[in-house]
């Protein structure tokens, strides 16, 4: 039995799509398949139409103790489903009842036979809470979805710098089986640049295909169906049975057939209606002949009356058009542009997408690095608002920062990021 855990750190890359829709595919590979849905929202959930009740039971109950798993699972399309549902918050708010460590679910998943299920896949949340790293805990491998958008770059950043720590913390290794581009659209000059950035990083830990933009797996999300039971036929479902496929063989190292031909569970076939048999044709009476009509001789018709002619009518003169105001474009300064120039120096000849990021900064400034200082400004910040970014000796690349114990010395400079359009540089 194998555990694979779906993790991203930013929200909205299609993750809860690819958990449901690859277990639907290992399924339809005559897998036994399950599936845990370990985030509060639910989502994965819905994807496969279910919604319990407050009085069902679901994952909350199998991680207390409270139902066992055969009391909780669910039967949708060939996956055993256990469903999840806001209980999970009031479980992440007691900081001192079910969940004070990051082994609860791995404890629950001991109970289960490791001949029951091929593989099981566990969906999380997009933040490292506790949540995530239970599940980081539990699996086996991690598949981290993402698109091609930069801060989708951003949360597969974190997530890599995490890992590290979390696997001494919970002495447990944890190894990316893959990285899936979803809602990918190649058109776009910034997916481009952020598929190669992740192709040059990475290697091929990038899974080879990849699933574009489809309007067709959102409306069989909204309906509570993967992509095979809504439209077995389209180039989504064709898409994630080679992602499968490729999932299989890194795994397995053999080839998988797929049977997506499953009937839609509901549907009828047509009784078939019996013939009727043929009547001999009725005699039809001859028809009367029609009887003369009276001639109708018409009345003169009157010449219409000519109509006045219609009066002048004045139009105001048009007001003037308002000429548009100067729309003025703030523009950095010398003091500005030799910062980011002085930081981009620091970084190798390809710089990657740094050049397009600092490009619309237009108020900047400089400071000398103060380890104690930045650590208690990284601490006391909005976090929302700011991120903070190292440059170390060891690897020209700026890395977000994710921990205070990443600010240590030696380091070349920190960048503090500010979304409204101005940044610190401490060198």
């Amino acid at each position: 039995m194998i555990t694979l855990g779906f993790c991203n750190l930013k929200g909205g890359v299609g993750k809860t799509t690819a958990c449901q829709n690859i277990a639907a595919a290992l399924a339809r590979t005559g897998r036994k398949i399950a599936v845990i849905d370990m985030d509060p929202q639910s989502n994965l959930s819905a994807g496969f139409g279910l919604t319990p009740s407050p009085t069902d039971p679901q994952v909350f109950d199998l991680l207390s103790g409270g139902a066992s798993w055969d009391d909780i699972v669910k039967h949708k399309e060939g996956v055993d489903v256990i469903p999840s549902s806001l209980n999970l918050v009031m479980a992440e708010l007691n900081e001192t009842g079910l969940f004070d460590n990051d082994t609860v679910l791995r404890d629950a998943l001991k109970t289960i036979s490791s001949d029951r299920y091929d593989y099981i896949l566990i969906d999380s949340p997009p933040q490292l809470g506790i949540f995530t790293r239970n599940v980081l805990a539990a699996c086996d491998k991690i598949i981290v979805p993402m698109d091609g958008g930069f801060y989708s770059l951003l949360g597969l950043r974190l997530l890599e710098n995490s890992l590290s720590v979390l696997s001494d913390r919970l002495e447990h290794n944890l190894e990316i089986l893959g990285i899936l581009m979803t809602n990918h659209n190649p058109r776009f000059s910034i997916t481009r640049q952020v598929f190669e950035e992740v192709k040059k990083t990475f290697g091929d830990i990038l899974f080879e295909n990849y699933i574009s933009q489809s309007v067709g797996l959102i409306e069989a999300t909204s309906l509570g169906h993967s992509i095979f039971e809504y439209s077995p036929k389209s180039k989504a479902a064709e898409a994630y049975i080679e992602v499968t496929k490729e999932l299989i063989r890194r795994i397995e190292g053999e080839e998988a057939t797929f049977d997506i031909k499953k009937k839609r569970p509901g549907r009828k076939p047509k009784a078939k209606t019996k013939e009727p048999t043929p009547q001999p044709p009725a005699e039809i009476p001859a028809p009367e002949e029609p009887k003369p009509t009276p001639e109708v001789i018409p009345e003169p018709v009157k010449a219409p009356e000519p109509l006045p002619e219609p009066e002048p009518v004045k139009l105001p003169d048009p007001e003037p058009e308002p000429k548009p105001e100067p729309v003025r474009i703030a523009k950095a300064g010398p003091y500005e542009e030799s910062i980011k120039l002085e930081l981009l120096d620091m970084l190798p000849e390809d710089k990657g997408i740094w050049p397009q990021m600092l490009a619309p900064i237009t108020d900047i400034s400089r400071g000398e690095i103060d380890v104690k200082e930045l650590r208690e400004d990284f601490e006391n910040s909005d976090k929302n608002r700011y991120t903070f970014y190292i440059l170390n000796d060891d690897e020209p690349t700026l890395w977000p920062v994710m921990f205070p114990d990443q600010i240590v010395e030696p380091m070349r400079c920190v960048l503090k990021w500010d979304e409204n359009g101005s940044a610190e540089v401490f060198f």
